[in-house]
């Protein structure tokens, strides 16, 4: 099987979406600024493949892409999915039809907000461009704004995972040192790079770590400045698997304020909560969040 995407704008012929782009923009590595601030149909089919030919579409269905102001889709992703995670979840009322009633219709508007239906029309262009008779049946791609990547050979590859496999012995290590500790270990690792300068930019980079965990740590027993509240929805599989559905946070003045806000934001998305849903709260200095935001954008 295999799978491919298309856009659907309001004006204009359809686009295809290269998987590489679709994958970039869900991950947050790739956006369409020409869609930014609107709402846009996607379609999503999945294809019976025989060899390298497509024989038939086996399914076939409708999503809204929501575009931030730069052509980012996570944050619109992040909201459809809570949204219709919450309305399946709805707890059932017990006494009355009317109310037992609400959550099949509370789960057909987040249906009717965030998915729609292909009709033969799309389906028709659609399969035009899998089974093209002519050069005009092929759809034009999306471009999005990503570099292309070089390609990894496996010497380059294996390369690398023998250079970094010890990696994370670094933050480990650093992560357990206290305040005066880490002061003395970014002195001496600078130290030692200029001492051995093949490897200076290497032991650069750790005392430049040092440095970052220092300075959370100090930030994080003063209390002032930049915080964040945090709070995010995590949906959990059989095998205790968490992805993250939702994220919400508020940027305050001083770790207190961020504790109160953390409580704030923490009773609003409680009924997000379910059976294999957790909702969880917690305060970042502004350097802990920057490192997560660019945690999620690896991801």
């Amino acid at each position: 099987m295999s799978s491919r995407h298309y856009l659907f704008p309001d004006d204009g012929e359809p686009l295809r979406l290269s998987r590489r782009l679709a994958e970039g923009m869900v991950f947050g590595k790739d956006a369409l600024p020409q869609y930014a601030g609107t709402r846009q149909k996607v379609a999503s089919v999945v294809l019976e493949i025989d060899g390298t030919k497509a024989q038939r579409i086996l399914s076939a269905h409708g999503s809204y892409w929501t575009f931030d102001a730069v052509g980012d889709i996570r944050r619109g992703l992040t909201r459809s999915a809570g949204d219709i995670i919450n309305a399946a979840h709805t707890p059932a009322g017990s006494n009355g039809t009317v109310v037992a009633l609400q959550p099949r219709l509370s789960k057909k508007r987040a249906e009717e907000e965030h998915r729609w239906t292909l009709g033969k029309a799309e389906l028709d262009r659609i399969a035009a461009d899998i089974w093209p008779k002519t050069s005009s049946d092929r759809l034009k791609s999306a471009k999005g704004i990503s570099v292309k990547r070089p390609p990894l050979t496996f010497d380059a590859r294996h390369a690398l995972d023998e250079a970094t496999a010890d990696l994370w012995k670094i933050s480990h290590a650093i992560d357990e040192l206290k305040e005066p500790s880490l002061k003395g270990f970014a002195y001496e690792a600078r130290t030692r790079g200029a001492a051995f300068p093949e490897h200076g930019a290497l032991y650069q980079a750790v005392a430049q770590m040092a440095d970052e965990h220092l300075e959370i740590l100090r930030r994080r027993r003063v209390g002032k400045g930049v915080w964040y509240a945090v709070v995010d929805v995590i949906m959990w599989d059989d095998n205790h698997v968490g992805t993250s559905v939702g994220r919400y946070h508020e940027e305050c003045y001083g770790k207190q304020a961020a504790v109160i806000a953390a409580r704030k934001l923490l009773a609003e998305h409680a009924a997000e909560f379910a059976e294999n849903v957790t909702v969880e709260a917690e305060v970042l200095t502004d350097l802990e969040w920057q490192d997560r935001l660019k945690g999620s954008e690896a991801d």
